[in-house]
């Protein structure tokens, strides 16, 4: 595992030095099934078919083994019965991988505790596990749209927080929108009443996006009220103060540039999709990420050639818009984390605006 740790770091740090040949970090959908009704997302009315199988994924994994980084998203994952066939295709397949994360409602709490441990047993660098608490209990299962929601969120990730594994860490992630812009600590108070010891640096927060061919939800409006979000984002990392950890670092400058994508529309750095990272749905189309709605590719119909799509006139065109700022823009954590890692000096340099300055929208 020392030697894909090593794998991980030396893809940042030549991402930094140079355009990598191909992707070392991938999103990839396991499926857009999903039992939760959430106001801000409608994956859930996607008509999800023929999705992946895990022989599929293991054939690609095979083939692409460069994958150090792979983020494992839905839809809710637990909905797949087979979940951990795919998981274990990956893990059995990509010989590069060191860090596996993905969230999850923590609505399933017996087959996610299950389902990290095998994950844990098989071996793999570091995994990653996020619970999805959008607010105290009344919020957030109206935000969610299913009852008993929080309840059961918060008791999976006690359960899992009790795992004790060097390599394995779950936090609690909230997604400010314009109900719970406010209600940080509020969330923070009703997770101590089930788990007293609870740790601000365990909510790790983030801002809600639209896209099209991802959540499927253009139209809301989850960027509106930006100064009650920023006014959170800077109480949050105040309070939670600076701490020398990889993931803190990512975290805290991440937080720390919202406000400049509030103020100028794009991302603070110069986006690394389609350099470092990709993104792959459950059908096995290929967009540069997670909010740019530009199909490359069909890794299905391509026979799961990877590098020709890569390579493709299409992806060449598309990673020059990229690279000229004329994709959509995003600062999703999924987009945002590999491109504070290609651009780390940047990042590390990059002041945070004082929330004084900064300007309140007018849709504020």
């Amino acid at each position: 595992m020392l030697i894909r740790q090593a794998g991980l770091l030396g893809d940042i740090v030549g991402a930094n030095l140079r355009s990598p040949g191909l992707p070392y970090k991938v999103t990839f959908v396991a499926t857009y099934h999903c039992n939760f009704r959430c106001e801000m997302c409608n994956i859930w009315q996607k008509k999800s078919v023929n999705e992946m199988t895990p022989e599929e994924v293991g054939l690609f994994f095979d083939r692409w083994s460069q994958f150090s980084w792979v983020h494992l998203t839905g839809g809710e994952l637990l909905m797949r019965r087979d979940i951990d066939d795919v998981i274990a295709a990956i893990q059995a397949n990509c010989r590069s991988l060191y860090l596996l994360n993905f969230p999850t409602t923590g609505w399933f709490g017996d087959k996610t505790v299950q389902l990290v441990e095998k994950t844990l047993k098989r071996g793999v660098g570091r995994l990653m596990v996020t619970i999805s608490i959008d607010g105290p209990k009344a919020v957030h299962e109206e935000m969610r749209g299913l009852k008993n929601s929080w309840d059961r969120g918060i008791e999976t990730f006690r359960r899992l927080r009790g795992i004790k594994a060097s390599n394995f860490q779950a936090v609690v992630g909230m997604t400010l929108m314009p109900k719970n812009a406010g209600l940080v600590d509020e969330t923070l108070a009703a997770i101590r009443t089930v788990i007293p010891d609870f740790r601000r640096s365990e909510l790790h927060l983030n801002v809600g996006h639209e896209s099209d061919h991802y959540f499927a939800n253009t139209g809301y409006k989850g960027a509106t009220h930006q100064a009650a979000i920023l006014q959170a984002v800077d109480a949050h990392r105040r309070e939670t103060g600076s701490v020398l950890h990889p993931v803190k670092f990512l975290e805290d400058r991440y937080q720390g540039l919202i406000a400049k994508y509030y103020e100028t529309g794009k991302s603070p750095l110069p986006c690394t999709a389609l350099s470092s990272s990709c993104f792959i749905d459950a059908y096995w189309n290929l967009f540069p990420c997670s909010i740019w709605s530009e199909q490359i590719g069909n890794l299905r119909d391509a026979k799961f050639d990877f590098q020709a799509l890569w390579n493709s006139a299409r992806a060449r065109q598309l990673r020059r818009d990229v690279e000229e700022e004329n994709c959509s823009h995003c600062w999703t954590p999924c987009e945002a984390y590999p491109t504070i890692l290609g651009n780390l000096g940047k990042a590390a340099l990059s002041a945070t605006p004082s929330l004084k300055k900064t300007p309140v929208p007018v849709n504020s």
